[in-house]
């Protein structure tokens, strides 16, 4: 029987991740469907981990695990981690919930493949400096989204009219990064990365022996 969970993400644009979790756990034997939700159906009032959660529980309870995405920002993983931890006993959530945290953001994570941001600005032989940070520096960024933007802008090697259409892009190439996430690359070796494998290698294990 294959086994049904739901991803919670931070935003719309993070619902790419939802994939990347499938992903993870067919490589550790498990078979999962992964629902992700648009945030804007959970509606207005969802701010916290325990609104979204008991909003997802109204549109469909019968999930056997949840994957709540929260950005760390300026908190440490652990709050993150207890956040949602609380969050989910607030909501009356039995199920297993796992954490999916990057630090500081998202962006985090797509700072790490030039290639990519290269190809996804549309110029994908350029050589204009990109300053981005090696991996072992990624996750103390103050603003990787910020660094990403100005990155894809770089990339293009646009000006005037067209580089305010790439940063007015700047959703949409972000998605497109997170659905080309290398997870054998060198977001990898990024310490929330590990931290996330690790809980899915957890649950797979917990649900494999159903």
């Amino acid at each position: 029987m294959t086994v049904r969970a739901i991803f919670i993400a931070d935003g719309s644009s993070d619902l790419p991740l939802a994939e990347h979790l499938r992903e993870l756990c067919f490589e550790r034997g498990l078979e999962i469907t992964i629902d992700a939700p648009d945030p804007a159906r959970l509606g207005a009032a969802t701010r916290t981990v325990a609104d979204r959660l008991r909003a997802v529980r109204r549109l469909d309870g019968g999930f056997d695990a949840a994957f709540v995405h929260r950005d760390a920002e300026a908190q440490a993983v652990e709050h993150r981690r207890e956040e949602i931890r609380a969050g989910a006993t607030d909501a009356g959530v039995r199920q297993p919930v796992v954490p999916v945290i990057p630090v500081r953001m998202t962006e985090a994570w797509l700072l790490l493949d030039e290639v990519a941001i290269r190809e996804v600005a549309g110029r994908p032989s350029g050589h204009t400096a990109l300053d981005l940070p090696h991996p072992h520096e990624a996750e103390r960024v103050a603003d990787p989204k910020r660094v990403l933007r100005d990155a894809l802008l770089a990339a293009s090697g646009t000006t005037g009219r067209r580089r305010a259409q790439v940063d007015r892009d700047f959703d949409r190439n972000r998605a497109v990064l997170l659905r080309r996430l290398d997870r054998s690359g060198a977001v990898s070796r990024l310490e929330s990365w590990k931290a996330l494998v690790q809980d899915v290698s957890i649950l797979c294990d917990r649900l494999g022996r159903r």
